[in-house]
């Protein structure tokens, strides 16, 4: 170990877990780099980190909290650890098997708990303070998109909800004699797949807004300048929907219709319905 390392090993009970993973980011390593592991014992402990281990054969730092599925507040039945304890299990088998759900769950529990956890946040260190505090927001949950959104659009009324989108995806051209029909290749240009994701619905009583544009050229020129670099960052499938919700109707050239230049104004309700982006968000 490198003398940073054996000073953090050494303090390790000093860390608090946003503090630790600043270190270790500092020093090089990256999420990826950090693998997470419950403490084995039955016991309740005083602090959350147990203790940290770098390896030597590759550029890996193990913590163990005392928080997971070994742990001593383990969700998992009591039937499991006493088989280990009769020898019928293998205990090592039984840790590393273990150990592998404990890291995705440790993990996303330390996201959930500390948004500075969030990789994004880190990616983007050299970008100026202003663009780092919004990384520390869940851009992909519900309820901030429609926080973000509304200060966005404050005119409109926001709608966000999950959904299952359908994602196309631009195949290549079949080789014959080379090309395998299966899951890997497909007849057509196009395979649709089905993802989840975020559907938004925008509300507007008229069809424009107060400068006088059309309120789909508005908001895809806002979406384009303030929402899509940020959510870009986060990787995300959205489908939006511009609802235009007035009493004006729209002329249609028809047999026994008559040609007029003003909108027909109706007692109805009419409602237009526009998709102003449906895809993916990501950065290459």
């Amino acid at each position: 170990m490198t003398i940073p390392e054996q000073r953090i090993a050494q303090d390790i009970r000093r860390f608090d877990p946003i503090s630790l993973l600043q270190v270790l980011v500092y020093h090089g390593y990256s999420l990826d780099d950090i693998l997470f592991i419950s403490n084995d014992s039955t016991c309740s402990q005083s602090r959350l980190i147990n203790s940290i281990k770098f390896r030597r054969n590759q550029k890996k730092a193990v913590i163990t909290l005392n928080l997971g599925l070994l742990g001593g507040q383990s969700l998992l039945p009591s039937y499991f650890f006493k088989q280990v304890d009769y020898g019928k299990i293998e205990a090592r088998k039984f840790a590393e098997f273990f150990g592998y759900f404990d890291d995705r769950l440790l993990r996303r529990f330390l996201f959930a708990v500390y948004p500075e956890f969030d990789a994004a946040h880190y990616e983007r260190g050299r970008e100026p303070p202003r663009n780092n505090e919004i990384f520390t927001l869940k851009l992909n949950n519900p309820f901030v998109l429609h926080w973000l959104l509304q200060l966005v659009c404050p005119e409109l009324q926001v709608r966000v909800e999950k959904a299952v989108l359908e994602r196309r995806v631009e195949l290549g051209a079949i080789i014959l004699g080379e090309a395998r029909l299966g899951y890997e290749s497909v007849f057509g240009k196009k395979l649709a797949q089905t993802v989840p994701g975020l559907r938004i619905t925008l509300i507007a009583d008229e069809e424009n807004c107060n400068a006088g544009k059309p309120w789909p050229k508005e908001i895809d020129s806002r979406l384009q300048k303030l929402i899509f670099p940020l959510l870009r960052a986060v990787g995300i499938d959205l489908e939006i929907w511009l609802v235009i919700r007035t009493k004006v109707g729209w002329l249609r050239l028809a047999q026994g219709a008559h040609l007029g230049y003003e909108n027909i104004r109706s007692d109805k309700p009419r409602f237009r319905r526009i998709r102003i982006f449906a895809g993916r968000l990501f950065d290459w």
